[in-house]
């Protein structure tokens, strides 16, 4: 088992980042927690009570310039940093027929071109060190487009692609990279989607599955088992036949 010191981590302020924030904290690991709004952040801090080691940092990481400009800080300030866990997402499902392409920029900004901002500053702290883990929370969408979320799809398989050719990248090197690929989970987000995700894992499970599999060192975290065998088959099928089994998979808001 690895153990990790100080990590790096957005989105933390609710969902699964504030799950995963929850079990750091409990075994004793320092965060460097990056969050868009203030107000959640601080409530999670507050539950943590005085003994949990935060530093927050507010930023909207759609913002670049702003965002690259606050993680050279963050680097300086914070060298010792051993896990970078990217997190932050958004997910607007639209019909194609009322499509925004503004709102698919605002999810590709965030769920995959943010990340690579990340990485131009904290791969090379972590290279520097000689030692950590990148990782990044991708989706099972990544595997498969959807009805109303293609554009959600195609930002996290961008970020799927992008946490392979890492690894590839850096396969001799002393920093793992690790893809986290989660099904339904029980979040505000997952509320206004257009998936049926009536049968999600709550978030709680969420954290403990991605900590457990950050301290093994897995270089992929997917899950729930049965979820991930299902997008396993459904990437195989015919184009038609995949069509056709993801549409089962929308909600009857949208389907």
């Amino acid at each position: 088992m690895t153990h990790y010191n100080k990590v790096l981590i957005t989105g933390c302020g609710r969902g699964i980042g504030a799950s995963v924030a929850r079990e750091l904290t409990q075994r004793n690991v320092e965060l460097v927690a990056l969050n868009r709004s203030r107000e959640p952040m601080e409530a999670l801090m507050a539950s943590l009570g005085d003994g949990a080691r935060i530093t927050p940092y507010y930023i909207d990481v759609t913002d670049f310039e702003a965002l690259d400009a606050l993680l050279e800080q963050v680097c300086d300030q914070h060298p010792d940093i051993d896990l970078v866990l990217l997190n932050a997402g958004l997910d607007t499902p639209q019909r194609i027929e009322h499509f925004d392409w503004r709102i698919a920029k605002a999810q590709i900004d965030t769920n995959l071109t943010a990340n690579y901002v990340f990485a131009a500053r904290l791969l090379p702290a972590l290279l520097k060190r000689g030692a950590g883990r990148f990782a990044v929370v991708a989706s099972l969408g990544a595997f498969a487009g959807c009805p109303f979320e293609h554009a959600y799809n195609a930002s996290k398989a961008g970020a799927r692609m992008m946490i392979d050719g890492l690894r590839a990248e850096l396969l001799e090197s002393p920093v793992g990279v690790t893809g986290i690929y989660p099904g339904f989970v029980a979040t505000e987000m997952i509320a206004g989607n257009a998936f049926d995700s009536s049968q999600a894992l709550s978030v709680e499970d969420a954290g403990r599955i991605i900590v457990d599999g950050l301290l093994r060192g897995d270089e992929e975290i997917i899950f729930p088992e049965e979820m991930g065998q299902l997008v396993s088959q459904v990437v195989t099928m015919a184009p038609l036949e995949r069509a056709q089994v993801v549409r089962q998979l929308m909600s009857s808001d949208f389907a």
